[in-house]
């Protein structure tokens, strides 16, 4: 299958260390992973308003009375927030996304900040988005880059409004848990709209936010009949009109029940057959103490029991073995590992009990479907009468995400793991597919985790954790990873594992660390240490010693940070890798420490650190250490511009950028650029300097980065006019 067209971002992965478990990136220049994109990025697009809506398919009826009644509200308030409430499959979310649909059709300037959309599926904590990658989507449809959100929470929900202040925004929130996440997601432009969907009347979103309550009610039964005909067709309904009212009142106007009946319909030659059938089942059931966890509402079983009893036996084994998953989306890896095929599949399409999520012809990395959570119900309170089968079918699942997640945080980072390996396992093509089967899995993954805890599987539960390392550290879900963590630490200390709870401890510091709550990440460092020290591993020890020495720097004790390096250095003797980082976080330390020091930095910098990577390439020839060089001869001709050796810090600029090049890492080419240009100005030569501001610039302008501009400003500062790429 070919690679979606519009997929052109590759990630590039530098390993370096064997303290394997640390970061070297932007937020936390350390040791592991450094995600940057190559070449192949595209420029930012031009970028219209955006309108994020879900796709609703099929038909649409009797809701006009809820549009009109949204309608009066809206006018009435300056920034607007209505709850939509009622119970599960009434069309809650579709009622809003058409009421949004015919406000852009009436006025495309009514909301000309954009439409945007959240699913934080609260109705089962975890099965939706959380609020912070929320933000992170509705950012970039903003044109800003991944590497430009800000990290924190706080700071995501203060850009989204900065950038649509002045612009009246529609928000839908799906199923919220809390009053807090709505208010992260608020809008404060005048005019704005915000529709909130939930299963109850969440009193303290309606408190909180001042949001009216607009019940979504049960279709009316001329209407229930109506959709059931868009549904069947007209010619099927007019040959048994009565039977076909019978369903109708049958589905109680929820709108869920009449697509699976619908599709039920096509599998019976009578649908008064049908209907009878229908009627006996809910009799039964209503005799029965067999009640569903999610109400207990007999006609809704009634309708599923008879759709699943109708499927071929594969799709009954898929369907049971899809409500085992710890989330309600799946994509076409878990039905290959379930044994599905597409046929099998089909059929529960057909049967309204999958809904497809994916436009049609999407590549199979693209596809994704969704049980409803009352297909899932139901399927859950069936299997009560054999837990034990259904346990084991969880377990193998949360087998198959472990597996797969492992290996996609393996094609990210190639640092050490404490979780064991599998070599069995099909590996992911490349950086880019595994970060793309991670970003679509998010949720699923999360929910494994709690999964695993709560049945007992505290080895997969820490284990999980490690691996999700890659995903997290590349897209910064902060809610996830902190909550996730909490469920390993607890994990690997019910299993008696030090070395994996110091190692979790390191990762959640990098949480904090992340978010600039820097005497937090310090903390849960110090914590890492202490249980590292107890597993007695040299690697985790040196991992947490050396986090703690970075913690020191940004904190500007570099003293005290010196005195960690020193320490690694102990611990890592041998690993050129290793010692050539350690050398150069000794370097940062020293030439922190002032203009008396940086003679010494670079000294270690040109002595130390540069030949362990040097001996380190020899080694290794995956590339990292090449790139670890080079980060090194920058580090090393800043020290020297700062020195006053700016003649000096022309070679090792000069070699980095060349060795970027070769890397196909052009950001951080641009990076030795701008150290470049400084070099040559304070040498006079601002006309060598203005060029290497222009190839700086052209490398961000690449990508659409917005360090672009400053980068131009740079070269204003020069007196120098416009360049190539602006004229």
């Amino acid at each position: 299958m070919a690679d979606p067209e519009d997929q052109r971002r590759t990630w590039t992965t530098d390993v370096s260390a064997p303290v394997r478990n640390l970061v070297q990136g932007e937020r936390f220049d350390n040791a592991t992973i450094n995600m940057t994109v190559n070449e192949a990025a595209p420029a930012r697009p031009a970028l219209g308003v955006p309108v994020m809506l879900p796709a609703a398919y099929g038909p649409y009826t009797d809701r006009f009375a809820v549009h009109e009644r949204l309608d009066r509200m809206v006018a009435e308030n300056d920034v607007g927030m209505v709850l939509l409430g009622g119970v599960a499959g009434v069309g809650k979310s579709t009622t809003a996304v058409h009421y949004l649909k015919h406000c852009i059709e009436d006025d495309a300037e009514r909301f000309r900040g954009g439409v945007y959309y959240a699913d934080l599926g609260g109705r089962k904590a975890g099965l939706g988005a959380s609020v912070a990658d929320t933000l992170e989507s509705w950012l970039i449809a903003n044109g800003m880059l991944a590497s430009e959100v800000p990290a924190s929470l706080t700071a995501r929900s203060d850009l989204f409004r900065q950038l649509t202040a002045g612009k009246p925004v529609a928000v839908l929130i799906d199923d919220p848990v809390s009053a807090a996440q709505v208010k992260s997601l608020r809008p404060t432009s005048p005019g704005s709209l915000v529709l909130v969907t939930s299963h109850r009347e969440s009193e303290d979103i309606q408190i909180e936010h001042t949001a009216q309550f607009v019940p979504v009610p049960m279709l009316d039964p001329g209407f229930a009949l109506e959709l059931l005909t868009k549904l069947v067709g007209a010619d099927r309904v007019s040959a048994e009109p009565e039977a076909f009212e019978r369903l109708a009142a049958f589905s109680g106007g929820l709108p869920l029940m009449l697509h699976v009946i619908a599709a039920e319909v096509r599998r019976w030659d009578s649908a008064g057959e049908l209907a009878a059938r229908l009627v006996d089942i809910r009799t039964r059931r209503q005799t029965s103490s067999r009640l569903m966890t999610a109400g207990g509402d007999h006609s809704v079983n009634a309708a599923l029991e008879v759709s699943v009893s109708g499927l071929p036996e594969p799709a009954r084994v898929l369907l049971r073995s899809l409500a085992a998953n710890p989330g309600g989306e799946f994509g076409p890896d878990l039905v290959t590992f379930l044994d599905g095929d597409s046929g099998t599949l089909a059929d529960l399409v057909a049967a309204g009990l999958v809904s497809v999520l994916h436009q049609p012809g999407a590549p199979r990395p693209q596809r994704r479907w969704r049980l409803h959570a009352l297909v899932q119900d139901f399927v859950w309170s069936t299997a009560q009468d054999n837990l034990g089968t259904f346990t084991a079918l969880q377990q193998s699942i949360l087998g198959f995400y472990l597996r797969r997640t492992a290996m996609a945080d393996r094609a990210l980072s190639k640092r050490w793991h404490s979780s064991p390996d599998f070599p069995d396992e099909p590996p992911f093509a490349d950086p880019v597919a595994a970060l793309a089967w991670l970003g679509a899995e998010q949720v699923n993954l999360r929910n494994a985790v709690f999964t695993a805890y709560d049945l007992d599987e505290h080895a997969v539960t820490w284990q999980l954790c490690e691996v999700l390392w890659g995903l997290y550290f590349a897209t910064n879900p902060f809610g996830d990873w902190i909550d996730t963590h909490e469920k390993g630490i607890d994990s690997a200390q019910r299993v008696g594992n030090k070395e994996a709870e110091a190692r979790l401890r390191l990762q959640r510091g990098f949480a904090y660390y992340s978010q600039e709550d820097v005497e937090q990440a310090l903390t849960e460092f110090q914590q890492a240490l202490l249980v590292a020290e107890e597993s007695g591993s040299a690697r985790a020890i040196a991992a947490t010693v050396e986090s703690i020495g970075l913690t020191d720097l940004k904190l500007r004790r570099p003293q005290d940070a010196l005195e960690k390096f020193g320490r690694v250095l102990t611990l890592v003797a041998g690993d050129n890798e290793a010692i050539g980082n350690a050398q150069r976080h000794r370097a940062r330390a020293l030439g922190a420490l002032g203009p008396e020091s940086r003679g010494e930095a670079i000294d270690v910098l040109r002595h130390e650190a540069i030949p362990a990577y040097e001996r380190a390439a020899e080694e290794k020839a995956d590339g990292s250490n090449a790139h670890n060089v080079a980060r090194a001869l920058v580090a090393l001709g800043e020290l020297l511009v700062a020195d006053n050796h700016a003649e000096q810090a022309l070679e090792p600029l000069v070699r980095a950028v060349a060795e970027f090049d070769r890397l196909g890492k052009p950001l951080h080419g641009a990076e030795a650029q701008v150290v470049l240009a400084s070099a040559y100005a304070a040498l006079g030569h601002i006309d060598q300097a203005g060029a290497a501001l222009d190839r700086a610039t052209e490398a961000h302008e690449a990508v659409g980065s917005r360090k672009a501009a400053e980068i131009r400003a740079r070269r204003s500062e020069l007196g120098l006019g416009s360049s190539v790429t602006e004229s």
